[in-house]
């Protein structure tokens, strides 16, 4: 059975000298919030520019919001969607660099702390999370990769365990053909949030399926998450059976 959802990765934009005003990223992400309002998105990943302004060692904390986690859960309520926020938080353990997901009634559905921050960013005390995360949500299964996470393959390989439907990630640097392999090996969707329009969305076989552009800043794709990835090699004469079926 089909579950076809509409996705859009939003691009960040972040001067060279780092010289924005400390509302910019909730600007741009207002500017995002206007376009995609009413369009029927089921997904909105956000970039990791939107730390921007939070210092390493600081951020909101999950359980009470600050402005920018509002802003994410006030969209999604208000579209009845589910947002990848990208932001700064304050836990228990201490400041981490996270992707707090959000429902369609503004509903916090479940977090996950970048395994694998800079060593610069742990220096300035970010706390490492501790492991691969996937969360239900009514965007499918949805698993969270932070912009240097994606330089280790053994988080790869543990998502691939997980097997999520779409890989939320949120970078300041463009992946490139890294970002083909984690969609191809761990066979799920790949939604990129990247900085200064470098949004993509792959599909299971790490085929591109759109792009963000200097027209537009948003990538956007409609994509099935009933999909089922298989060895061409003797299941080639099942096709034209497989598809009269379906």
């Amino acid at each position: 059975m089909s579950k076809l959802i509409d996705v859009a990765a939003v691009c960040g934009m972040v001067m060279e000298r780092g010289e924005e005003d400390p509302r910019e990223a909730l600007r741009q992400f207002s500017e995002a919030a206007e376009q995609l309002k009413g369009t029927g998105v089921d997904l909105v990943v956000t970039c990791e520019t939107m730390m921007m302004n939070q210092k390493a060692g600081t951020g909101e904390a999950p359980e009470h919001p600050g402005e920018l986690l509002e802003a994410f859960r006030t969209f999604a309520r208000e579209n009845h969607c589910t947002v990848a926020g990208a932001a700064r938080t304050v836990t228990a353990e201490g400041p981490r660099q996270s992707i707090v997901y959000y429902g369609p009634e503004g509903q916090q559905l479940g977090i996950y702390h970048k395994v694998f921050p800079t060593p610069p960013a742990m220096a300035a005390g970010t706390v490492p999370g501790e492991d691969a995360v996937v969360v239900e949500t009514p965007a499918g299964r949805l698993g969270g990769v932070l912009c240097y996470d994606l330089n280790f393959d053994e988080l790869r390989d543990r998502y691939t365990a997980l097997a999520p439907d779409v890989l939320c990630f949120s970078s300041y640097f463009h992946g490139g053909p890294v970002m083909a392999n984690w969609a191809m090996r761990t066979r799920s969707f790949l939604a990129g949030a990247i900085k200064d329009r470098g949004s993509e969305i792959y599909d299971p076989l790490g085929r591109r399926l759109n792009a963000a552009t200097f027209c537009g800043r948003i990538a956007r794709a409609r994509i099935n998450l009933d999909r089922f990835v298989f060895h061409g090699d003797h299941n080639a004469e099942l096709m034209p059976g497989i598809m009269r079926k379906y």
